[in-house]
């Protein structure tokens, strides 16, 4: 566990503390906290967050401004169409014209709009995939042996308390035979000295 996540349990912790040790409001579960330390216990932890996360909240944020920048270009050139339309309907002369710039005009206008959103989408994408590709390594580097660790831990005093079982049952049939109980020296489990 790196220093970071070591810090965001300890500050989880303390939020935990905060709102278990709060004072109960007469005839209610709820409790009574410090507003001003819970805020400023969440804003360690916002702080605190993993890269990932942060960089998450960053591409959420991003995304949204992307699309408003598409939205906002897509509605301009819209606008200008209908003002060169209006423009050259109010010219008869050269109406037929007018109607085939504008009809361009617009054609373009929505695929540029496409476009901006298709390149925002595969930023993102690309984005979500660097994201990913970091919670794999990391999942790979510190998740998976972590896990590998606790099942050798349990397998062992899984064996241990299986070896104290069969001692048991050893004395215990030995007694009922009438025979005088002799605790066995317990055998070490398997990678012990």
């Amino acid at each position: 566990m790196n220093d970071d996540s070591i810090k965001l349990m300890s500050l989880l912790e303390e939020l935990e503390d905060l709102i278990t040790s709060s004072s109960k409001m007469p005839f209610s579960e709820k409790g009574i906290i410090d507003l001003d330390v819970a805020q400023k216990i969440i804003e360690d932890i916002r702080a605190n967050l993993p890269r990932d996360i942060q960089q998450a909240r960053w591409l959420d944020q991003e995304r949204d401004r992307i699309i408003s920048d598409a939205k906002r270009e897509y509605n301009r050139m819209i606008n200008e169409a209908k003002d060169q339309v209006e423009y050259l309907v109010n010219n008869n002369n050269i109406y037929k014209d007018a109607q085939k710039r504008a009809d361009a005009i617009l054609k373009e206008a929505e695929n540029h709009a496409n476009y901006m959103k298709y390149r925002s989408y595969e930023y993102i994408d690309q984005l979500l995939y660097d994201m990913q590709t970091d919670i794999a390594g990391v999942s790979s580097q510190y998740v998976q042996p972590m896990t590998e660790y606790f099942n050798q831990m349990f397998s062992n005093i899984n064996a241990r308390v299986n070896q104290n079982r069969q001692e048991m049952k050893t004395l215990a049939e030995r007694v009922r035979l009438g025979e005088e109980p002799v605790a066995e020296e317990p055998a070490k489990p398997e990678g012990e000295e």
